[in-house]
């Protein structure tokens, strides 16, 4: 690498495509491994929503990431303290304090009720292989900026700032499986499969344990370190009854309105968004929270051969529409970003419903009906 570095590609389309190539091989050749050993760790339930989040992300990051991309650059143009070169070694040291960023912003994530509604998607999967590292919220992108806002303040320029982000999201994806086992001496300093297996865990010994990205050395540190003894229960302490996208978007805060109407006072509303996912209110007898069911209560469905290739053949189509866009983005015809993005979203809502067996017919003529009518208009 020469001495003085530029972290935004050339091409960006490039960069996506071969980005989910390779996390495709990955998948493929995880799921081969475990057939193989003859380890269940993919339930097609859990692995379609997982992916589905996933397309829902990278969707949003088409508009999202020149966004932050301007907002950093901003920062650090006219408030950055000091000017510092974007070389090999000072890159390096901005992956170590993005790092310590990441270990405040995932700590405070599962701390703060407004932000674990945007993070607890990525631990409802009761499975854990690679797919869930996709099972993200572009919600979460929000919080992010108010965290690594410090960067480019301190002096940090945006293309290092989002290359860190690269470096971070290659390493946690590459954490996200049970098949390698402990590391040895890495586990000392380094963040493991082993370590985020126990942060992915819902055994009370496991809770709120091991935050780090790519260092455990923060963990710790700070007293939330925890070593994988105990066979780990994936998912969340209470499971969420459907596997529906738009339900695994907007669960949580539904939940967080629903228990805020029950609060008498401004306070106690306050309280419900800040304080923690585990803090109880003492006021009154509460409703039961709505779309949740007892750990280990939700039934799992079978699916016909037939209804499995409707609906990753979906998938499939989104993903090729993603590609696409991001990759013809500036050729795109008036009004075609706008009708794919579109098409998108409600095929990923179509995906949702068929997962939970439930009808699409409506939705699929009103999608089909907007797609035709903009090819009319552009064609003819």
């Amino acid at each position: 690498m020469k001495d003085e570095i530029s972290l935004m590609p050339k091409s960006d389309n490039a960069v996506l495509f071969i980005v989910i190539s390779v996390v495709m091989f990955v998948l493929a050749t995880e799921y081969i491994v475990a057939r193989r050993k003859g380890k269940k760790i993919f339930r097609f339930e859990n692995t379609i929503a997982n992916i589905s989040m996933g397309i829902f992300d990278r969707i949003a990051g088409v508009f999202m990431v020149p966004i932050i991309f301007f907002f950093y650059h901003y920062l650090h143009e006219y408030f950055a303290i000091f000017e510092i070169p974007q070389t090999t070694s000072w890159f390096l040291v901005a992956v170590l304090v993005s790092d310590i960023v990441w270990y405040f912003y995932h700590l405070s994530g599962h701390r703060i009720n407004l932000f674990w509604g945007s993070h607890i998607i990525h631990h409802q999967s009761e499975d854990y292989n690679y797919s869930v590292a996709f099972n993200l919220t572009p919600f979460q992108v929000f919080i992010r900026i108010m965290f690594w806002s410090i960067m480019p303040i301190i002096g940090f320029s945006a293309e290092v700032v989002l290359g860190t982000h690269a470096v971070l999201g290659l390493y946690q994806f590459l954490l996200h499986t049970p098949l390698i086992p402990k590391l040895g001496i890495i586990e000392e300093f380094m963040v493991t499969p082993s370590h985020h297996r126990v942060h992915h865990g819902s055994n009370p010994e496991y809770l709120d344990k091991n935050y780090g990205g790519i260092f455990i050395v923060w963990d710790r540190l700070f007293g939330t370190f925890k070593r994988e003894d105990a066979e780990v229960k994936y998912g969340i302490t209470m499971d969420i009854n459907s596997r529906d996208f738009v339900t695994g978007v907007f669960h949580y805060y539904a939940n967080l309105v629903h228990l805020m109407r029950q609060m008498p006072t401004v306070g106690g509303k306050l309280k419900v968004l800040f304080k923690g996912p585990d803090w109880v209110p003492t006021t009154g007898e509460l409703e039961h929270l709505p779309l949740y069911v007892e750990k280990g209560s939700y039934q799992y469905k079978t699916y016909s051969l037939v209804e499995k290739i409707s609906i990753i053949g979906n998938i499939v189509l989104v993903a090729l529409v993603l590609c696409t866009m991001s990759y013809k983005i500036t050729e795109i015809p008036k009004f075609g970003l706008e009708v794919m993005t579109f098409y998108m979203l409600v095929t990923l809502v179509s995906i949702g419903r068929m997962v939970e067996k439930q009808t699409v017919k409506y939705i699929e003529i009103f999608k089909y009906s907007i797609v035709i009518l903009y090819l009319l208009y552009t064609f003819i």
